[in-house]
């Protein structure tokens, strides 16, 4: 999926697909006056007038610099701003969030500004537009079966909301801990109007399997993170094995049988947080890869640029620059006293150095857990490069299964032809062999032991 750089650091533009909460009418009108005067600003490239509407803290974590870099890239990263064609809004304890739904080109964004109680601005992001209606539930999904139980995960510092979904009949339940790819996610892992996490959690549950899903920490706890040296584990992996020990001490479930579920990324780093918690009974990569980052980006980019008819100059000059930037860090990864200050595409040079000094293939290798690997064919975002570099990392591993499956894509829909972007924003469901699969996995306990 293709993702827009318009800062460094911290404004990287998440792909963020939120449900609004319902606000009182007379409470929102005057939020949605300051959100509309920011966004008139930010598209009139008025910077001194949005300085002054920023709060302190913001000012603190983001140098006026960046924010003139968002300003000159904004229309040419995402296209003529025409017009707002509807707002949302979200409740929280410490914000009120606006989202103007803006039309930029031919494309709606989502124009996420977090307003304090001060009504100044305390972040924005630019997102995929909020979808006005989301996929059903796959006809699949017996909900009769199994009851969903508003949670939390403590984390320490922060509590992320979660949901359970517990079968209704028995106990000592099999536990899935889903865990989610890159970008700031809801429970769900929406992705346009799909529910990719609640399909996964609601047919494992009609299956007698209960599945814990939360919410990503970056969703509405970006300001937890730091911007300039945060790590993949800052971002994911710290809050899963919260997630996972949480799991663990579940009354209704069987401690031996805690599995971790990774998308993704969360896939990629699946090993190292069953190398955190070596209790886990398995981890199941869906789209994950134990290559690097910078090894995955270029061929996305190559591969985006190969859909288009015309040559966009903007794109292959971004595409020779992470070129370079591989090359430099391929030539780094072999020396043990290496200096990172690379970073790719607004993920800083930490964040890649912790990747590296966690090689993936190394830890899932060595891991006594049992792993399932399970790979759509038509992904192009993770490829056929990458399934078989988990089968040559984990050849040795006696513990192992791969499952390819021919016709889905990087969110493990069905569909024809080459995998295109579009298709994520096309109504689906995860394909029901997936759930199958992993429910066979998981009840195989003898399995591969």
């Amino acid at each position: 999926m293709k993702t827009f750089k318009l800062t460094k650091r911290a404004l990287l533009l998440f792909f963020v697909f939120l449900t609004a909460s319902s606000v009182g009418a007379q409470e929102i009108i005057p939020q949605e006056a300051v959100a509309r005067k920011f966004l008139d600003h930010l598209v009139s490239k008025e910077v001194d007038q949005l300085m002054e509407m920023f709060s302190e803290s913001f000012l603190e974590q983001v140098p006026e610099e960046q924010i003139n870099e968002i300003v000159i890239g904004l229309e040419h990263q995402l296209g003529e701003f025409s017009h707002v064609k509807r707002v949302l809004h979200e409740s929280h304890d410490q914000y009120h969030t606006v989202i103007l739904v803006c039309v930029f080109g031919e494309r709606e964004w989502g124009m996420r500004i977090n307003l304090d109680a001060g009504h100044l601005v305390a972040g924005f992001f630019i997102t995929v537009a909020p979808p006005e209606s989301y996929t059903p539930p796959p006809a699949w999904a017996d909900t009769t079966v199994f009851r969903e139980i508003p949670s939390e995960v403590n984390c320490g510092d922060i509590k992320l909301p979660a949901m359970l979904s517990i079968p209704v009949n028995g106990g000592d339940f099999p536990v899935v801990v889903l865990v989610h790819g890159s970008g700031a996610h809801n429970m769900d892992q929406d992705i346009g109007p799909n529910k990719i996490f609640r399909d996964i959690a609601w047919g494992l549950a009609s299956k007698g399997i209960a599945v814990l899903r939360y919410e990503k920490r970056s969703l509405r706890h970006h300001s937890t993170i730091n911007s300039e040296d945060f790590t993949v584990w800052d971002e994911a992996g710290s809050d899963a094995v919260h997630a996972v020990e949480m799991a663990m001490q579940l009354p209704m479930a069987d401690p031996e049988r805690v599995y971790l579920l990774g998308h993704s990324l969360g896939g990629m780093i699946a090993p190292r947080i069953a190398l955190e918690v070596p209790e886990l009974a398995g981890i199941i990569s869906l789209a994950g890869s134990p290559r690097q980052l910078y090894e995955i980006v270029p061929g996305q980019i190559e591969y985006l640029a190969s859909l288009s008819q015309e040559s966009d100059e903007a794109a292959l000059r971004q595409l020779e620059e992470v070129r370079q930037l591989a090359e430099a860090m391929a030539r780094k990864r072999q020396q043990e006293d290496a200096v990172y200050e690379e970073s790719l595409l607004g993920l800083p040079p930490s964040y890649l150095e912790d990747m590296i000094r966690f090689e993936t293939g190394e830890i899932a290798a060595g891991l006594p857990q049992r792993i399932l690997i399970l790979h759509g064919e038509r992904d192009y975002q993770v490829t056929m490069e990458d399934y078989q570099a988990w089968k040559q990392a984990l050849e040795n591993h006696p513990k192992t299964t791969f499952i390819l499956y021919p016709g889905l894509n990087h969110l493990f829909f069905y569909g024809e032809g080459p995998s295109v972007p579009d298709e994520y924003f096309e109504q689906n469901n995860v394909d029901y062999r997936v759930i199958n699969d992993i429910y066979g996995w998981i009840m195989d306990r003898g399995q591969n032991r």
